[in-house]
């Protein structure tokens, strides 16, 4: 382990710890504390998973409907549940709790394995601890995998000396959400890089890994025929049926090297962009505000950082002969963390269908990218032996400690930008907050005793959440619980149809929301 020359201390790295958390609580905060801010039908099966499991009524191991992205956010959530009942607000809590745990390791580690000072720790780290709005209710939303995999890519570095718990995390990792195979992607990249990968004891660790991680992946899909996957009494499917993962990502993978091309080029243009929050996004678009996100203006400081911070990165290249293999060892946490971030990026950019802002949830993992840039900058510049004097810009120079504090100011300003959304937003929740529409439609069907009924999948299984299940909603289509499907099949007549078309002449019916309320009337009652 490398210990820097002069170490901050224990209590200094965990106020640097502590900002950055509240710096996490405060991009969160309006995504937990309100519901309507971003929520939706697919968060809604989450929660309703771990309402039936902290309930005894259902196991879910996979989200509902499929056999793939493990229920992993379901358990979590049911632990709150059992404690304070089933709430937007209890089932992001771990959500919250692990994008702190991810920002507090990032320092950590910086700290202790790249050598930095606690504040160049805390800026490189705001990358990740100030995203803007848009990019923020991502990170907490309940979808099945979000903030996990940039946790998990931290717990897979420490642990890359132990195969067995490294291959069971993968394993783990990989069965909940793919992209945690872009860290090891990474880790086997810095091997290369280091020459450390063509040692016969690596080798054995990797094929130690593989069978471990193959062995625990099996092991999950043995315990398919026991899981419930449609809910509470539902048979589950044969184990031969459905798309796992693997599946998944065979099927929605297109190689062309010009639809490649033309992804990336797309993702720089409107992805990347959102991402750092820098484009602007007009009122309710991704998230729910009267007035648009992104402050354009920010793109100057931002990438001013990253061009300063390649910049010294490439001066250093030069100057050091032995740059391949990497003489400095507190480089490769921060270069593991821009390729996993890259990767994340390029993996998207792989997909068939992928050019929509909708895809910003699948590339998440690009936040550790300009952490692990800005990290190495900072590196890179600290007096790593004599003869690294020598190089422009040395470290001892006015001139090589000027640039790197250059970098860090732009950060700070970028941030400050950031954060300063995440306030407006908070003062416009705070003071005059948009009215929750599917909340109202939910409290409408409670008050008149409609139970069960019919409506569209992003309509249905959010007021089912919404309601605590006293109105029991089902789609026609893309069926995720199987039992409302069947109640509202028994209701017949007296089921309610729910939709955005006015009820047939002689239709109980009442407008709420956006919503119109549709109740049929029997042949007597005619």
């Amino acid at each position: 382990m490398f210990t820097p020359a002069r170490a901050s201390s224990s209590l200094v790295i965990w106020c640097a710890v502590l900002v950055t958390a509240a710096l996490i609580v405060l991009r969160s905060f309006v995504f937990l504390h309100y519901e309507q801010a971003d929520f939706d039908a697919d968060q809604a099966i989450v929660g309703l998973m771990a309402t039936h499991l902290s309930e005894g009524r259902a196991w879910p191991l996979f989200f509902y409907g499929q056999l793939y992205m493990m229920g992993v956010q379901a358990w979590m959530a049911a632990l709150v549940f059992l404690a304070s009942g089933p709430s937007v607000f209890a089932l992001k809590l771990p959500l919250l709790i692990l994008n702190v745990a991810t920002g507090g390791l990032l320092v950590w580690l910086l700290v202790r394995e790249a050598g930095l000072r606690a504040w160049q720790a805390v800026v490189a780290t705001s990358w990740f601890a100030v995203l803007p709005p848009v990019t923020a209710s991502r990170m907490v939303q309940a979808q099945g995998g979000t903030i996990e995999p940039l946790l998990y890519a931290l717990l897979l570095w420490l642990l890359r000396r132990r195969a067995v718990a490294f291959g069971l995390l993968f394993a783990f990792g990989f069965l909940q959400r793919e992209f945690t195979l872009f860290a090891v992607v990474a880790l086997v990249a810095i091997e290369v890089w280091s020459g450390e990968l063509w040692s016969r004891r690596r080798a054995a660790h990797w094929c130690v890994v593989l069978l471990v991680f193959l062995g625990a992946r099996q092991g999950v899909t043995l315990l398919r025929h026991t899981a419930s996957m449609f809910g509470p009494d539902a048979a589950p499917p044969r184990l031969e049926d459905g798309v796992t993962n693997v599946d998944l990502v065979a099927r929605s993978v297109c190689l062309a090297p010009g639809h490649v091309v033309g992804n990336l080029g797309w993702l720089a243009a409107h992805n990347v962009p959102t991402f750092f929050g820098v484009q602007t996004q007009a009122p309710g678009h991704l998230i729910l505000s009267a007035r648009p996100t992104g402050a354009p203006w920010a793109a100057i400081p931002a990438a001013g950082a990253v061009v300063l911070a390649l910049g010294l990165v490439w001066q250093r290249r030069r100057g050091l002969s032995c740059w391949w293999p990497p003489s400095d060892h507190r480089v490769l946490l921060p270069t593991m963390l821009v390729i996993t971030g890259l990767c994340g990026l390029g993996g998207v950019a792989t997909g068939c269908d992928i050019r929509s802002l909708v895809t910003l949830r699948y590339h998440l993992l690009l936040a550790l990218a300009p952490v692990g840039l800005t990290a190495l900058a900072f590196v890179v510049c600290q007096e790593t032996d004599p003869s690294a004097r020598g190089a422009a810009g040395a470290a001892g120079t006015p001139r090589g400690r000027l640039v790197p504090q250059v970098m860090g100011a732009a950060i700070v300003v970028w941030a400050g930008a950031m954060g300063w959304s995440h306030l407006r937003l908070l003062h416009e929740y705070r003071s005059d907050p948009p009215p929750s529409a599917y909340r109202q439609l939910a409290d409408d069907l409670v008050a008149h005793g409609d139970r069960y009924g019919w409506a569209s999948y992003w309509v249905s299984y959010h007021v089912d959440f919404l309601s605590r299940e006293r109105v029991q909603l089902s789609p026609t289509s893309a069926i995720r619980i199987a039992e409302y499907s069947r109640q509202a099949l028994r209701a017949g007549p007296s089921a309610v149809i729910v939709g955005t078309d006015p009820c047939a002449p002689g239709d109980d019916a009442r407008q709420v929301a956006v919503w119109w309320v549709c109740k049929g009337t029997s042949n007597d009652e005619r």
